[in-house]
């Protein structure tokens, strides 16, 4: 009788134990997650960049005050600008 109760029970835990696969999370290493930049034409500019966009004059500045790590967007500058060296990209 307990013979029995043993194969019953192995038969009903074979579709139980199932083949088990490990695989690993790519670890990505990068300084560039936490970076925050304006886009402009596929170029990443980052806080403080001077761009010309056709007659007006742009900035990448915080979006919120408030924030210290929030993202960046693109303002009016509403300064003159007598001369303004090309912005470089950002390349990581």
């Amino acid at each position: 009788m307990k013979a029995r109760w043993i194969v019953v029970v192995g038969l009903i835990s074979l579709p139980l134990h199932a083949n088990q696969l490990s695989t690993s999370l790519p670890v990505i290493v990068s300084g560039d997650i936490a970076k925050q930049v304006c886009y402009y034409q596929d170029q990443a500019y980052s806080e403080g960049a001077v761009i010309q966009a056709g007659e007006v004059y742009l900035t990448c500045q915080r979006a919120n005050d408030f924030e210290t790590n929030g993202s960046l967007k693109w303002l009016p500058f509403n300064q003159k600008i007598t001369e303004v060296e090309k912005p470089k990209p950002v390349r990581p």
